[in-house]
């Protein structure tokens, strides 16, 4: 079954490769005016107490706090029973980074995406249930890390075509969902 730390660690790896969980200027999310900071890829707009508790911690103490965050906020018990790690990290990555609905989906649609053996598609409702997880496990998972990298590009590719001011982030955004 899927291991906690190897998605922690691969998600961190595009939050704060360094794991200095300093405070930085980040992009605040839709709807919120004023500025906005991150700490390890936890936003003060999006998180406010989160972030708020993190940032009074001293800078050396922050990386469990970082840590348990992503594990209460993101981590639940169907990631944990994924068989493939390297599907599970970047399906965990995606939650972190796109939202853990539309990291589903994107799951969804790639594991209906796969040749079926005659099994009955999956719904794309961006939920995790039974039918998404056996259907997960009974893939192929290099079939499947390789149809979900292509989902994941493709909903961002239809973010900027919906919003065309994100398109600075395309770039990143691509280079992190083709890892």
């Amino acid at each position: 079954m899927a291991d906690w730390n190897t998605a922690y660690n691969w998600m961190m790896d595009n939050e704060d490769t360094a794991r200095a969980c300093r405070q930085v200027p980040d992009a605040p999310p839709a709807g919120f005016t004023g500025a906005c900071y991150a700490i390890s890829g936890i936003n003060s707009g999006a998180w406010p107490t989160q972030f708020a508790t993190i940032a009074a911690l001293p800078q050396a103490d922050r990386g469990a706090s970082v840590q348990q965050f992503y594990r209460d906020q993101f981590w639940n018990n169907w990631y944990a029973q994924v068989a493939s790690d390297d599907l599970c990290k970047r399906v965990f990555d995606f939650a972190v980074n796109g939202g853990t609905n539309p990291a589903v989906r994107c799951l969804q649609q790639a594991v209906n995406s796969l040749p079926s053996n005659g099994t009955a598609p999956i719904a794309e409702d961006g939920g995790w249930g039974p039918a998404t997880l056996a259907a997960v496990n009974d893939a192929d998972p290099d079939a499947l890390v390789s149809a979900f990298n292509a989902k994941r590009v493709a909903h961002y590719q239809a973010i900027v075509a919906d919003k065309p001011g994100d398109a600075p982030y395309l770039a990143v955004w691509t280079a992190r969902a083709q890892k």
